[in-house]
């Protein structure tokens, strides 16, 4: 009799304990009662500082900073001119030198979705925002610098240009008085200088990047206090537009060679974003 009560005694306390510790489990996640740091490295999204607060146990929001190293490309392009116009400025420059530098560092606030409850699997959606400018390209060449501010007053004494080719001979710009503006060749388009010397282009999308994606892990740990999460997706960008100073520039503009890379940018309407990161949960 008395094993029995003591046996009974034990299955007791292990069932309350057991209870107990399932209703532990149960309760872990409820609406912003623990919060996690998270920092991590991806390709096209760089390096990520985040914060992750659950909301239940199938949802968990995040926010944080994408810090993306500016990446530099170099290229040429070819100045255009008659004859003539050696004549009023002096050795003037066959190429100038262009450097083209992407601005891809963004923040994101973003909403996991976990659709099973003892599983890290989740789907993410919400959005990235940043510089409308991801892409910027500007003439290199320092020592050109003065010859190109020369070239703008020569231009700014040839009256009004059109921004169209002519059929004389394949070059680029307006004849008046028997002479033609002066500039670089960006694919068929002709890019002046501005008054400050300064030969310039720039990538635009959208501000706010809307963001769908799937991974693996909890933002926030339940079982230990570090774990790992694996994230991928795409940024929707839009469509991408190529300006000079405050002009758009149309597909046609890129068909030179000289504008291949920006041609190719200016197709790219999402942007592939794969991440890891070490998540640790603060309390």
């Amino acid at each position: 009799m008395r094993k029995t009560i003591i046996t009974s005694l034990l299955l007791l306390v292990m069932t309350g304990a057991q209870a107990q510790r399932q209703a532990e489990i149960e309760d872990f996640y409820q609406v912003v009662n623990h919060a996690s740091i998270g920092v991590g490295l991806g390709i096209l999204n760089g390096g990520t500082i985040e914060l992750a607060l659950p909301i239940t146990r199938y949802a968990a929001i995040r926010a944080g900073y994408n810090f993306f190293p500016k990446i530099a490309i170099n290229t040429d392009l070819d100045i255009n001119y008659r004859s003539g116009a050696a004549s009023y400025i002096s050795n003037l420059p066959e190429k100038i030198k262009v450097e083209a530098k992407t601005n891809l560092s963004t923040g994101h606030f973003l909403l996991d979705l976990y659709p099973f409850k003892r599983s890290g699997f989740h789907f993410t959606t919400g959005g990235y925002f940043g510089s409308d400018i991801v892409t910027e390209a500007y003439n290199k060449d320092d020592e050109n610098k003065a010859i190109l501010q020369q070239i703008y007053l020569f231009n700014e004494r040839q009256g009004i240009y059109t921004g169209l080719p002519d059929n004389m001979g394949g070059n680029v710009g307006v004849l008046i008085d028997g002479r033609e503006k002066i500039g670089a060749e960006l694919g068929d388009y002709f890019l002046e200088p501005d008054q400050n010397g300064q030969v310039n282009a720039n990538i635009q999308v959208k501000k706010f990047r809307p963001y769908l994606g799937i991974g693996f892990g909890r933002a926030i740990p339940e079982k230990h206090r570090f774990a790992c999460c694996f994230d991928m997706g795409v940024q929707f960008w839009g469509t991408p537009s190529v300006y000079v100073r405050d002009h758009k520039l149309s597909e046609q503009d890129f068909d030179g060679d000289d504008g291949k890379f920006l041609k190719a940018m200016s197709k790219v309407t999402v942007c592939p974003a794969i991440s890891f990161r070490i998540v640790g949960r603060v309390f």
